[in-house]
């Protein structure tokens, strides 16, 4: 991966990205947001494709597919993004340095590569999955103190007897009740 300062504009070029991350197939892209003072907006794209925003039902597919083709060492990532979920704080900046080191810092502390195996199966590969989630989970925390959904869906993956009906209904809340 190559952590790179933004170029992207969005919302008829009035908005810059702050960092992107370049991936081999994807790039994801991280904005200022509206909801609060560090709140970030995250977008990502495949080559040759428009700029989506990302649902946590996106990575909830790409996991699914991997506890499929190994679940040993799917569940064994899971516990390690769910630490990290765990310990995840509120954004105090979201300039590029904060940014780039908070996705430093946190592949360092999982240790990436030992998950690899799992990118022959889903769509995304784990560095991509990580950082992802990462930012999903600090955008989360940043805007709700009281933030549950990302941490709910990974502890729903990580249960024996997972319903997966559950799950997707959760991931793929919209705000609706």
């Amino acid at each position: 991966m190559e952590i790179r300062e933004g170029t992207q504009l969005i919302e008829r070029g009035t908005k810059k990205a702050i960092i992107e991350y370049v991936f081999t197939e994807y790039i994801i892209y991280v904005f200022q947001g509206s909801l609060s003072q560090f709140d970030i907006v995250i977008k990502y794209k495949k080559d040759g494709t428009r700029i989506r925003t990302p649902k946590h039902i996106h990575w909830v597919v790409d996991i699914l597919m991997k506890i499929q083709g190994n679940e040993q060492l799917t569940k064994h990532y899971l516990k390690a993004i769910q630490k990290c979920w765990n310990s995840c704080t509120p954004l105090a900046n979201n300039d590029f340095d904060t940014l780039k080191e908070l996705i430093e810092n946190g592949e360092a502390d999982i240790d990436i590569q030992q998950y690899t195996l799992l990118n022959a199966y889903g769509e995304y590969d784990v560095e991509f999955l990580y950082v992802l989630m990462e930012l999903l989970a600090v955008q989360e925390k940043t805007n709700r103190a009281d933030a549950y959904m990302f941490g709910n869906i990974i502890s729903e993956l990580l249960e024996v007897d997972r319903d997966i009906f559950k799950i997707i209904s959760t991931a793929g809340f919209g705000g609706r009740r």
